[in-house]
């Protein structure tokens, strides 16, 4: 049995200004040998003037989680089989199959190799079912299948910013291989993971059909900056602005160090501007740091800014630690360290300074206006989410609306009791039968991501009392075996019989 995990965070952009780009982490438990199979995929979308648009696939395995076998010479060899299918309804468009090899070891007992692979496959315009299937050749017995849709955009009018690529290391190079870009070796970075030792940034991105939208030798502005993915707030110090000549191709590579950037989620984001100033293209990549040694000063203001701000006047402390508590459903990581942490022990101005900073991080004209209709919306989770032993805005259904805003479809699905009696022991054990309740929340677009979903489930039947099982939102808890912990009966043990319906939790 097939024990799967999946990580991921998928970056479907809208497709008039955006090309995708997607992470995601394969991890599966192979109990013949014992092994977890841990392979990382990404890939960015670019534009060739011979074929055209192509996806471009970077692939990593952790040679640990593989299977080595000796061969004819006496060394050990993984060997892993990777298929990537592109359908669009029921049609392949494109289609590839190859054999993945490790390097040769002449020693298992102590395995430090990861092997890396990239292809660029063409593909047409339009939106694409992508299956993706992995398989460990030495052991065959258990293999991996997933879809992830994409959509591959291209205009011979419009001016285009291609995928970005993260970058490990660059070399220049005069010879023609698939590493190769504009003169560039680049090894792929193929994780958007930065740990607290990896300080540096690296990214590459083309712009294309500059001389047909602005003008041959016209001058235009490409503006690379980060922002943080839950406020938007612009990070002054990770921004560079280059002037650059319309050409055919324009190339965009550079690097941060982000060494100061505190952890979190993020988006790399990429503007081309005219030289009015009005944006022509922008794209966007998601990356996530962790940096725990960092934590920036969220309360350094001024005094005059502070004094004068809607802050100043909320003085009384557990008025305004309920006021800073309730953001943590839209803070970013390092600004929860403030209110789980920093909050504790600070003094009233200390506080008064987060707060106002928070707001005007996210609407610098009209921060006060910002605070209060998000006021309101807590209000409406406490209505809606809240019970006697839990805030509104603590509870995963209050965290998900503040966060994202109202789902634009709730499917709601209550408890079957009927159904518990008419089971077997043996139908029970296999968690057939009826669900705990659960509900569907449809978000027809968060973000750059479209129709996108969470699903909320009630395992201890406490009334009002949903935990967050599964959604397809990059960030989020992805639990590919949601479906089957629906139907894991509550309260119950094999060995007492049937569970009685009608006890409650706290009998």
């Amino acid at each position: 049995m097939l024990s799967l995990l999946i990580l991921y965070t998928p970056i479907l952009l809208e497709m008039k200004k955006f090309l995708p780009l997607l992470l995601f982490l394969l991890m599966f438990s192979q109990l013949t040998y014992a092994k977890k199979l841990q392979a990382n995929l990404n890939y960015a979308t670019f534009y060739s003037p011979v074929d055209g648009p192509y996806i471009e696939t970077y692939f990593s395995v952790n040679g640990n989680s593989v299977v080595f076998t000796q061969n004819e010479n006496g060394l050990f060899r993984a060997a892993i089989e990777i298929a990537m299918i592109f359908r669009q309804e029921e049609n392949i468009v494109n289609f590839k199959k190859y054999e993945l090899l490790s390097p040769e070891i002449s020693d298992t007992t102590s395995i430090n190799v990861n092997f890396i692979d990239q292809q660029r496959i063409p593909l047409p315009i339009g939106k694409y079912d992508f299956e993706l299937r992995i398989t460990d050749q030495n052991n065959r017995k258990e293999s991996y299948i997933h879809h992830i849709p994409i959509e591959i955009y291209y205009s011979d009018t419009n001016l285009v910013i291609s995928g970005i690529q993260l970058v490990d290391s660059y070399s220049k190079s005069d010879k023609e291989s698939i590493l190769v870009k504009n003169g560039y070796e680049l090894v792929p970075r193929v994780s958007s993971f930065y740990a607290a030792d990896q300080n540096k940034l690296i990214y590459y991105a083309e712009i294309y059909n500059a001389i047909k939208v602005l003008g041959e030798g016209q001058k235009f502005l490409v503006r690379t900056f980060i922002s943080n993915y839950e406020s938007g707030y612009h990070f002054e110090q990770f921004t560079k602005v280059k002037r650059m000549d319309a050409q055919n191709v324009n190339v965009v590579f550079n690097e941060f160090d982000i060494t100061l950037l505190p952890s979190g989620n993020f988006n790399l984001v990429i503007e081309a501007r005219d030289r009015e100033n009005r944006l022509v293209s922008l794209n966007t990549l998601f990356f996530q740091r962790s940096n725990p040694g960092y934590v920036p000063d969220l309360t350094n203001i001024d005094s005059l800014s502070l004094r004068n701000s809607f802050a100043s006047h909320i003085r009384n402390m557990d008025t305004l630690r309920e006021y800073i508590r309730c953001l943590r459903p839209i803070a970013a990581d390092y600004e929860k360290i403030f209110i789980d942490q920093g909050m504790r022990n600070a003094p009233l101005e200390v506080m008064q300074a987060f707060l106002f900073s928070f707001w005007k991080n996210r609407s610098s004209s009209d921060p006060e206006g910002a605070f209060i209709t998000y006021l309101g919306e807590v209000a409406k989770v406490q209505t809606l989410f809240g019970t006697s032993y839990l805030k509104g805005y603590n509870s995963d259904r209050g965290r998900v609306y503040l966060q994202y805003g109202p789902p634009d479809v709730i499917n709601d699905y209550p408890f079957d009791t009927g159904l518990i009696t008419t089971l077997s022991d043996n139908e029970i054990n296999k968690g057939m039968g009826g669900s705990v309740p659960y509900q569907i929340w449809q978000y027809y677009q968060i973000k750059d991501q479209r129709n996108r979903f969470f699903v909320f489930y009630n395992p201890h039947l406490i009334p009002n009392n949903y935990q967050l099982l599964h959604s397809d939102v990059k960030g989020e808890i992805y639990n590919p075996a949601w479906q089957s912990e629906l139907h894991r009966l509550p309260f119950f043990d094999v060995d007492e019989g049937l569970p009685n319906v009608n006890q409650t939790p706290n009998d």
